[in-house]
Order: C-alpha cells, then sequence, then structure tokens
C-alpha cells in the first residue's frame, strides 16, 4: 500500500512540474508578444488581452502613471514619436512567474521626443525587462533603459526640418531617401 502511495505522490509531483513548465513556457510566449508585437505595433486591445488589469509599471516614462493607461499613452506616444519600430528578443529567461528580457529596440526618429525635433535619424538601444506574470498576463513590469543615450544620439546630429521628415515618410515615400542625414 505505501508503494502506491509513493507512485501516487511522485505521478502528482511530475504532473505539478509539468504545469508549472508549461505556465512558465507560456509567460515567456506572452512577454515576448507584449513587448515584440503589442507595444511596438501600438495594438492597445491585443495589450490590454495580455497585460492584467491591475498591471503595475515600477519604471513608467515620465509624466506616466504605472498602470495599464499609462503603458497604453506610453505606447501612443512612442508610436507617435518613432516609425518603423522593431524589437528584437536578444535574451529570453524564464523562471516561474518571472521572465527577463534583453531586447534591442529599434526605430526611426519621425515625431517629437522629449522635446527634440523628428531627426529621421535610425537607432538602436538596448534594454532589460523583468515582468512578473499572474494567471497568464504581465502583472508587474521593471526596466533598465538608457533614455539619455537615446536623447543624446538624436541630438548629437543635425535635425532635420519637420517638414522634410513628414515627406520621407508619408506612405509610399522611401523612408530616409530624401532625409539629408547620416544613417
Amino acid at each position: 500500500m505505501r508503494s502506491t502511495h509513493q507512485a501516487g505522490t511522485a505521478a502528482d509531483a511530475n504532473h505539478e512540474a509539468a504545469a508549472t513548465h508549461e505556465a512558465t513556457a507560456t509567460n515567456k510566449a506572452t512577454a515576448i508578444a507584449v513587448h515584440t508585437q503589442a507595444i511596438p505595433g501600438n495594438h492597445a486591445q491585443a495589450l490590454a488581452a495580455l497585460v492584467a488589469a491591475d498591471f503595475h509599471n515600477h519604471d513608467p516614462a515620465p509624466g506616466s502613471s504605472g498602470g495599464l493607461e499609462g503603458l497604453v499613452a506610453t505606447m501612443h506616444w512612442f508610436s507617435d514619436a518613432f516609425s518603423d519600430q522593431h524589437v528584437e528578443v536578444l535574451h529570453a529567461v524564464a523562471e516561474g512567474d518571472l521572465v527577463a528580457l534583453h531586447v534591442a529596440f529599434s526605430a526611426r526618429h519621425t515625431g517629437y521626443f522629449r522635446g527634440l525635433a523628428p531627426t529621421g535619424r535610425h537607432f538602436t538601444v538596448r534594454e532589460m525587462h523583468m515582468l512578473r506574470f499572474v494567471d497568464g498576463r504581465e502583472a508587474e513590469h521593471w526596466a533598465v533603459r538608457d533614455d539619455a543615450w537615446l536623447v543624446r544620439e538624436l541630438s548629437e546630429h543635425p535635425v532635420v526640418p519637420t517638414s522634410a521628415v513628414v515627406a520621407a515618410t508619408r506612405p509610399g515615400a522611401a523612408v530616409g531617401s530624401s532625409v539629408p542625414v547620416t544613417v
């Protein structure tokens, strides 16, 4: 009888381990979807479906709330400031309810960003994100970004008049074709 109980306990432990592994893999996939598709794609509905209603961003953009509304506002702000957004996942590590992402965010500066007029410049900046999940949704977020580097990078080069950036980024125009900047 004891061996039957031990076998049941082992089966329960294996089932629990498999469920934990599956939840961790799902959290990792969700984190990647949020940060590579929903946010750079400016998809508020998709973001709301992947993020917990009581989401808390411990490192929000200046002037933004740390909740879901602030995350959506920041996403729209980035969409207005940067076109051709792309996020490449360099590393993704998941353990239990935590996911760490090391990403490279690249885009073209085609709108105002922190007081800087559009330059038309393409840039890539690396970021680290730590995420905690609850019930398969992103519930907490911590980030390490070098926004000061980005501002310096965008401001160290000649600023292209806004009209030239707008003209070069109209649908059908080859991005950067008529914008005289070093890329």
